[in-house]
């Protein structure tokens, strides 16, 4: 199973998928790719590590993606 969480104005929202479940994988990609158009960047988090890697595209083999708005500096 995967998990999107999308850490947003409104709080953390997790959005899960199973990897066989072609309806479901068609959603989140949907959802990716909205949150990635309206400027979050989105990090693969490595199950070891949970160093993060950016990612620009959906891949449903992934266990874990965090999604983060950039911080405006000032």
């Amino acid at each position: 199973m995967g998990m999107l969480r999308i850490l947003g104005p409104h709080g953390d929202t997790r959005v899960e998928w199973r990897s066989t479940e072609v309806d479901e994988i068609a959603e989140v990609s949907r959802r990716f790719d909205e949150i990635v158009e309206a400027g979050y960047l989105v990090f693969e988090l490595d199950p070891t590590t949970r160093e993060g890697r950016q990612v620009r595209t959906f891949d449903p083999q992934v266990s874990e993606l965090r999604a983060f708005r950039p911080l405006a500096g000032g």
